[in-house]
């Protein structure tokens, strides 16, 4: 059992992607927060694990400001355990923009150290040489979600990633 909370930051460029990664890691089926830039949800797992998620604003959002990643970071105070940086290999949007550096650049550069890639397929896409090198840059840090379903096996395997 553990007594402090395990706080997840979840960012990314797609609110849907983002918001259906907090649903899959918190149980529900649809959180319907989509129409909210950042969403704090406190989980207990079915282990008895208890998370704290903050659903961040769009990474590569040119106009995001630092004030709205300020606030997603003091809502998971005093800092995430883990970053989850959410990546859905059939968005062309998420191969534009450069993840990686946009959240050094808003979180600071330690934060890859933290940093794990969650990608979202709902069939076999192959890497593209983007993909690989955030991943890299994550240090190999990586998950892949097969589908939108909650499924407890693959919580609990994240979970026990970023523990």
């Amino acid at each position: 059992y553990h007594e402090e909370a395990l706080r997840i930051l979840i960012v990314g460029i797609r609110g849907q992607s983002r918001f259906s990664t907090a649903d899959l890691l918190s149980g529900e089926k649809d959180g319907g927060q989509e129409d909210r830039e950042i969403v704090k949800t406190p989980v207990i797992t079915d282990e008895g694990r208890r998370m704290m998620l903050v659903t961040g604003p769009n990474l590569c959002e040119e106009d995001t400001a630092r004030q709205t990643f300020t606030t997603a970071l003091f809502l998971s105070s005093p800092g995430p355990h883990a970053v989850l940086i959410v990546l859905n290999l059939e968005d062309q949007q998420s191969q534009q923009c450069d993840i990686v550096k946009r959240a050094q650049e808003l979180l600071g550069a330690e934060v890859l150290q933290y940093c794990i890639v969650l990608l979202l397929q709902n069939h076999q896409e192959h890497l593209t040489g983007a993909s690989r090198e955030m991943i890299n840059a994550c240090g190999g840090r990586r998950h892949i979600i097969r589908d939108s379903e909650p499924k407890p096996a693959q919580t609990a395997a994240l979970v026990a990633e970023i523990d």
